[in-house]
């Protein structure tokens, strides 16, 4: 199996000569969840007809009423690599695809001055939510809410929190390793504790019933995971795990999905 054609298809395999256009409300909040801005922008993807080159577009409609514009252009040559998909924007981040809706952008390793960051993309019908994760120097410094269409721009963050995951749930999980390769299991009758049993880590509970959970300090010479996790409906609760490994590097991704048992 060539994991990284797979995790090229599992990423790009939506794009189209015509494009495909996400519509985001984005929302920053401080490690207190306390709303530090909002703003609009659209990021668009088109490829050519073998999807060997993506061609990526922001435009950003901010507050003060500035329209700003990046593209980028995400060649396959050159930017598949081994350990996941290199973007112009990130040279030390990568980007890896589960195969099941879910995907990744996240940093390798933690830089010389503590930084670490990554966002999580939960795709469901015409909807993608991108959650955003930052530390800088060491230290949380915001979580980012990026609620996004395939039609028009949302109209309003949900406040909703996660109150109830009550209930047997089946599972399927899947590990992915830094070269890629992975394997799939799947579980009936689980139960979701949201009790971190990681002392270093804490709750954080975000509107549209997203749920984080991670250290509010970058661990030194110590392992660690951060969960980035969401609740869609009643039925359906889907999480990242993040791990580094005593290094700081990125040790292992896993994308779990829970589906509620009748």
């Amino acid at each position: 199996m060539n994991f990284q054609e797979e995790n090229w298809l599992n990423l790009f395999g939506y794009c189209t000569e015509e494009g495909t256009t996400w519509h985001a409300l984005t929302t920053v909040y401080s490690p207190e969840l306390e709303v530090m801005r909002t703003y609009k922008f659209t990021r668009k993807f088109t490829s050519n007809a073998d999807r060997s080159i993506i061609a990526h577009q922001n435009t950003y409609y901010l507050p003060d009423g500035t329209v700003n514009e990046k593209s980028w252009t995400i060649e396959k040559q050159s930017c598949n690599l081994s350990d996941g998909v290199c973007h112009p924007e990130g040279q030390k981040m990568r980007a890896i695809g589960f195969g099941n809706q879910t995907s990744i952008w996240v940093s390798k390793n933690i830089d010389d001055e503590s930084n670490l960051g990554s966002e999580v993309f939960l795709k469901h019908d015409n909807w993608r939510y991108g959650l955003l994760t930052i530390y800088k120097n060491g230290n949380l410094d915001r979580f980012v809410i990026i609620k996004e269409n395939t039609q028009n721009f949302p109209d309003t963050v949900a406040e909703n929190t996660i109150t109830n995951l009550e209930g047997k749930w089946h599972l399927e999980r899947t590990k992915v390793q830094p070269n890629l390769e992975y394997f799939t299991e799947t579980f009936s009758h689980q139960e979701i504790d949201i009790n971190s049993s990681v002392a270093i880590n804490t709750n954080f509970f975000l509107p549209e019933k997203v749920l984080i959970n991670l250290p509010k300090v970058v661990p030194i010479d110590q392992a660690f995971e951060i969960t980035v996790g969401q609740q869609t409906g009643e039925n359906l609760y889907r999480q990242i795990k993040i791990q580094y490994d005593s290094t700081g590097q990125l040790s292992g991704l896993i994308s779990e999905v829970y589906t509620l048992e009748n």
